[in-house]
C-alpha cells in the first residue's frame, strides 16, 4: 500500500526504524503495553507523514521527545491543551479530532481499537478496531489518487 502512495506522486516521510529499547521505554513511561501492530509500526517506521497528515510514533529513538509527531508529545499536548482523557493516545494529532487508541478496551491480542475524538463535543467514533486496520484506512485515500 506504501508502495502505491508513492507511486502516485505522493511523499512519504518515516523518521525510521525505533529500536526495542525506546519502544520499551515509551511503553514504561506511559504505563500501557502498545499493540503489537503498533509495535511493527515503531519498528519499522518510527513516524510517518504524507503532507500535513502525521502519525504519531517515537522521533530520533527519543521515545520522550516531546515534538510533533512524537506519540508521548502529542498525547502531552492534547491533555494539556484540550484534557484529553488519560485512557486516549493519540496516534494521529488533527487539531480538532485527533484519532488515538482507546487503551480501555484491548482485544484479546492487545490490539486497541482507533477512535477518533471530537475536542469540542468530546464525542468518540471507533474508525477502526485495530492500528494496522486504520493505517490502511488512512492511505487509501492517496493509494488510490
Amino acid at each position: 500500500l506504501l508502495a502505491r502512495v508513492e507511486a502516485n506522486g505522493h511523499k512519504v516521510w518515516a523518521k525510521g526504524p525505533q529500536g526495542h529499547g525506546a519502544i520499551s521505554l515509551l511503553e514504561t513511561t506511559i504505563g500501557v503495553r502498545l499493540p503489537p501492530s503498533y509495535r511493527a509500526f515503531l519498528a519499522t517506521y518510527g513516524s510517518m507523514s504524507i503532507y500535513d497528515s502525521l502519525v504519531s510514533g517515537i522521533v530520533d529513538e527519543n521515545p520522550l521527545k516531546d515534538v510533533g509527531g512524537s506519540l508521548y508529545g502529542d498525547t502531552r499536548r492534547f491533555r494539556e491543551d484540550w484534557s484529553l482523557p488519560e485512557y486516549l493516545l493519540v496516534v494521529q494529532p488533527d487539531e480538532d479530532a485527533p484519532y488515538c487508541f482507546d487503551t480501555r478496551r484491548p482485544d484479546r491480542h492487545g490490539e486497541f481499537p482507533v477512535i477518533c475524538f471530537e475536542l469540542h463535543s468530546r464525542h468518540e467514533t471507533t474508525s477502526a478496531a485495530r492500528f494496522d486496520e486504520w493505517m490502511r484506512i488512512f492511505f487509501l485515500h492517496w493509494a488510490d489518487d
